[in-house]
């Protein structure tokens, strides 16, 4: 395992997005998170009360939607029980799915951008045994307060891969195994799938899709000293005050680390 790990400190995904608007308004509503800021292009969402960045999106006019299948299969979002109660209550006709779980009720939703969420009060080890129900069986009491999430993390995400050697790149990173091509990070777990599909190596300067997976460092750590064992590595850039260090995994994704 490299040092890294007992360094990250927080874990967002960035995704390029079309319509700023219409894709905050999905957030907002239907995943209930909270436009913390907004600077040029870009947008940092979070809780209601934590405030902490959790998401960000960039709008990114010209770019074109994904043909097949895209790099993100699914995120997982852990949030209060009776706080996802609240959203599912209010955007029952704008919600995929919704299942009985453990702790109470979870859904599914698909963004703009046909991006998949799965928003749950439960474990990652126990979304084996939600249950799906009809929309027509939820009955539930609207709290007039509600303003969205107090707070909620990404626990896991599916990422589709257009080979096996993106996978063995992510375990020499972090130096981690993938088990059944799933790694476990203390923060989230990341389940990877080898498909066929015409963009899954398109660049992520090419089309709307995730673009970036930040992880946030703690300032104690040597980031100067974890770039170095980049430097034969095509894509890499280190700012001169080594506070960001950003990593391309060839044929996916870009990976960012920032004190």
């Amino acid at each position: 395992m490299s040092e890294i790990i007992n360094h990250i400190t927080a874990f967002q995904p960035v995704y390029r997005v079309l319509n700023r608007e219409e894709n905050l308004d999905f957030y907002r509503e239907v995943l209930g998170f909270k436009v913390l800021v907004e600077e040029g292009a870009m947008v940092w969402l979070g809780g209601h009360e934590a405030k902490k960045d959790r998401f960000q999106l960039e709008e990114s006019p010209g770019f074109r939607p994904v043909e097949g299948l895209k790099k993100h299969g699914q995120a997982v979002i852990k949030a209060n029980s009776s706080e996802i109660e609240q959203l599912i209550v209010r955007n029952l006709d704008k919600i995929s799915k919704v299942y009985k779980g453990k702790n109470g009720f979870a859904f599914s939703a698909l963004s703009p951008e046909a991006e998949l969420f799965l928003v749950t009060s439960d474990l990652l080890t126990d979304l084996s045994s939600l249950t799906e129900i009809d929309k027509s069986e939820i009955e539930l009491e609207e709290d007039k307060t509600f303003k969205g999430l107090s707070d909620f993390e990404i626990i896991a995400m599916d990422l589709n891969v257009a080979n096996q050697s993106i996978i063995e790149f992510y375990e020499s990173v972090f130096g981690l195994k993938a088990i059944n091509n799933q790694i476990e990070f203390p923060f989230v777990t990341l389940t990877f799938s080898v498909e066929e599909s015409e963009d899954l190596a398109a660049g992520t300067d090419e089309v709307l899709d995730l673009e970036f997976l930040v992880f946030m460092i703690d300032k104690d750590f040597d980031l100067k000293d974890f770039a170095h064992q980049f430097s034969d590595v095509d894509g890499t850039y280190l700012d001169g005050s080594a506070k960001t260090f950003s990593l391309e995994v060839p044929d996916h994704v870009e990976l960012w680390f920032v004190k």
